[in-house]
């Protein structure tokens, strides 16, 4: 997890091997982040983008569609591992 000040608000970048998440409250701020790493990384191979309130990340069902709430929800995995 990286975490930096821009703009006076908190940009976090969470990896794990080749997957990332980026937040800010700024899209533009996302958008420059992503736009750096296609200079750095980008001959390595195309990124794949998704935006929205609501993704599936490793496994997890990451849901930010409700104000000051965030639900992590694994159901479909658990359910996964027991079939």
């Amino acid at each position: 997890v990286a975490n930096k000040d821009v703009n006076g608000k908190q940009c976090t970048i969470v990896w794990h091997v080749d997957d990332l998440k980026i937040s800010h409250v700024d899209s533009k701020v996302v958008d420059e982040v992503i736009a750096s790493l296609n200079v750095e990384y980008g001959q390595v191979g195309e990124m794949t983008l998704r935006r929205g309130k609501v993704h599936d990340y490793l496994g997890m069902k990451l849901d930010f569609s409700k104000p000051k709430q965030f639900v992590v929800d694994m159901e479909n995995m658990i359910d996964e591992i027991l079939d």
